[in-house]
């Protein structure tokens, strides 16, 4: 057994710093071990006390005599724990707890958090914590914990749900609301402050556990976003739900941002493109979570979109079917023949169309649901089934066990939303594992989740691509940094997308208006004229850019004015960049930048210099492959403008792919150098999709090694 298994299910635990009064923090655990059952050996620490709430007890964990104690539950204060650590890898404990607070998360305890690190690489102990409530584990009654959580609790509800949440009092609130409504568990563990055990080691460790079908975690913070994916992709492949809810979604950051990629790709939109690309389901709140839980915890998939709904009332049929289409759901008429044969079993009436109205005759005669749920069982039109039920406490018991019935013939999900009475119902369905919710939106919202998670597309491994030139990109960048800077201008901005196959205008620099249009007359077309410039990010804002020049006085012009700008606004380097202009298309944004925790990510977004506020943008994990990219394109608000719209003709999207796909190379292959890349605007037409502008910002040195 290794160490994680020692922690996720010990047959002993040592509870260091142990109280013999149960009511305090440091007595709880072994009050709850001892009531809710737990079957192994419990063996108290205390220099003072021979006993501890009736167990015989040991001074120091040096003189713990049991070869298998498997977990010490330390709680001491946190100057004493990276001691306690020590002295258990010593013992040959293999995992532990630390409970205490008043490490990182306080001023003055940073110092004490990297003792207790070190204490921990030099023990070789895997910890849980600091500043954390500890774990549970339900299938053997292991609660090395001193939540109040369990205080009320006398039996545990069991079941398929892992939750792994980074706050301990959160967290707490999540698993007493899913005991009350008797949604089982496998595992509660609170990580704190992660010294080292994490949230995604956690993860990939309950993939493995047949115990745990359903993942869900409480996420503050992701430090190790790489991990997260790997824990993320290794659930996909076992058909385990990943449910995370993640907080911290502001944007306040975004208004110090140098690039638009690093406006629009901040944190809480990296951590959705991550979510979308690996099926993550992220709920948006507590409640959502648990509802999620409950319909994932019946372990049914669904095959299709297609929804029936059983009703007692036409209006909560109409809001759910609203509902259902927002979602992405297929509510519509049930064909003729099925309609006919439905027809035969309701109330004349009734409604056998879809939503199935039986009506209110439903509560005095509720032999019309069994009759009805026949039909549906016959239905192969039927992917997912939603019943609408409610204050019908006299025939409760007829309408349940139709449901129950039906739930036991069939395996298409079903939900069932009961409003009212005296809650019996409720009680009784969510008992027999029938996902019920008191409100059908609820219900429906559940039933859209299960769909979308069980048509997903399998997480695309990008393959890299042959004609990338790492080593010139390279080079490039090295000589720009020997000459002290840290911005690139425009046109060794173009050669180093260059370098990875990415299609630019044609561009050419000019030391003079007189080298300007000489560079107009090589290109011999319309142009644009730019300030060159390594100092200058965005050069709209500056009003040094001139586009649809088509002679050479107006080029000279324009290169005279530009140039004049710059000076006035106490730019040295300015020179003058003659481009090509491109074929008119719709702007996209496309860019990639080093996220913190996720590394390098890129971006695909409409607007080009109004992205930030069309607000109109995809971020993914980088590198990435053509098809997810596809994805994305479809994801956007106004992805109907890349299908031709008002008879224009369609972008070709096969371009705009590989271009995307290859600047999310070069992030993830330049990312110890490369901070953020702005290709802005990207015009994309029938004819292919060419860089425009761009802008790219090196990494500082010192990170990454650089």
């Amino acid at each position: 057994m290794n160490a994680i298994q020692s922690l996720l299910y010990p047959r002993s635990i040592a509870v260091v710093g142990a109280s013999n009064d149960p009511g305090k923090l440091s007595g709880r655990p072994i009050a709850h071990l001892q009531r809710l059952g737990f079957k192994g050996q419990i063996v108290p620490v205390n220099p003072r006390r021979a006993m501890v709430q009736g167990l015989p007890a040991v001074a120091t964990i040096e003189e713990i005599t049991n070869d298998d104690v498997d977990l010490a539950l330390i709680m001491v204060e946190a100057g004493r724990v990276a001691e306690a650590v020590r002295a258990c890898g010593k013992r040959g404990i293999p995992a532990a707890i630390a409970c205490a607070s008043g490490f990182a998360e306080t001023a003055g305890g940073v110092r004490l958090q990297d003792e207790l690190r070190a204490a921990v690489e030099e023990s070789g102990v895997r910890l849980l914590g600091p500043n954390c409530l500890g774990m549970i584990g339900l299938h053997d009654r292991a609660v090395p914990t001193f939540t109040t959580a369990l205080d009320n609790i006398t039996d545990l509800a069991v079941g398929p749900i892992a939750f792994v949440s980074q706050s301990g009092a959160f967290g707490s609130l999540i698993f007493s609301q899913a005991q009350q409504m008797g949604l089982g568990m496998s595992h509660f563990i609170t990580t704190g402050n992660e010294v080292d055990l994490s949230v995604p080691e956690l993860l990939n460790a309950l993939v493995d556990d047949p115990h745990a079908q359903v993942l869900l975690t409480y996420l503050e913070g992701v430090a190790d976003g790489r991990e997260l994916i790997e824990a993320a992709r290794k659930a996909d492949a076992a058909d385990k739900p990943l449910i995370a809810v993640k907080v911290g979604r502001s944007t306040s950051g975004a208004a110090a941002a140098r690039s638009h990629t690093g406006a629009i790709a901040g944190s809480d939109a990296v951590f959705d493109g991550f979510a979308d690309e690996f099926g993550v389901i992220r709920p948006d709140s507590m409640g959502e979570m648990l509802d999620l839980a409950v319909m994932f915890g019946t372990g049914r998939r669904a095959q299709g979109r297609r929804l029936t709904t059983i009703t007692l009332s036409g209006g909560a049929g109409v809001l759910a079917t609203d509902v259902a289409e927002e979602l992405g759901l297929d509510p519509s008429p049930w064909p003729d023949v099925w309609q006919r044969e439905m027809r035969a079993a309701i109330p004349p009436y009734g409604s056998s169309k879809n939503p199935i109205d039986l009506t209110a005759t439903m509560l005095s005669d509720p032999d019309l649901l069994a009759g009805a749920l026949g039909v549906v069982e016959r239905n192969p039109d039927t992917d997912l089934v939603l019943i609408i039920l409610g204050n019908a406490d006299d025939s409760a018991p007829a309408l349940v066990e139709a449901i129950r019935r039906f739930h036991e013939k069939t395996h298409v999900p079903l939900a069932v939303s009961w409003t009212g009475g005296n809650g019996w119902a409720l009680d009784e369905l969510n008992g027999a594992g029938i996902p019920t919710y008191i409100d059908p939106s609820r219900a429906v919202a559940a039933l859209a989740a299960l769909a979308d998670y069980s048509l997903r597309s399998v997480p695309e491994t990008a393959v890299p691509l042959a004609d990338l030139d790492e080593a010139a990109a390279r080079a490039l960048i090295s000589e720009i940094r020997s000459a002290g800077r840290h911005q690139l201008s425009e046109y060794e901005s173009v050669q180093l997308l260059a370098s990875y196959g990415i299609a630019c205008t044609q561009s050419i620099p000019a030391d003079s208006v007189e080298a300007a249009v000489a560079a107009f007359d090589a290109v011999g077309g319309p142009v644009a004229v730019k300030l060159l410039s390594a100092s200058v990010a965005h050069k709209s804002d500056l009003g040094v850019v001139e586009l649809g020049l088509d002679t050479p006085s107006a080029v000279a012009r324009a290169g005279r004015e530009i140039l004049d700008t710059a000076r006035s606004a106490g730019i040295d380097d300015g020179r003058l960049l003659v481009q090509a202009m491109a074929t008119p298309g719709v702007e996209l944004i496309v860019g990639a930048k080093n996220d913190p925790a996720f590394g390098p990510v890129v971006v695909v977004g409409l607007g080009g210099i109004h992205v930030e506020v069309l607000h109109d943008s995809q971020v993914r994990p980088a590198p990435i492959g053509t098809a997810s990219v596809h994805t994305m394109l479809r994801q956007l608000r106004g992805h109907k403008l890349l299908d031709g719209v008002r008879g224009a003709e369609a972008v070709d999207t096969t371009a705009v792919c590989d271009l995307v796909t290859r600047l999310s190379w070069l992030m993830a292959d330049l990312h110890d150098l490369v901070e953020e890349i702005d290709v802005n605007p990207v015009l994309a037409s029938a004819h292919g999709a060419v860089a425009v502008d761009a802008l790219v910002l090196l990494r500082s040195a010192g990170k990454d090694g650089v």
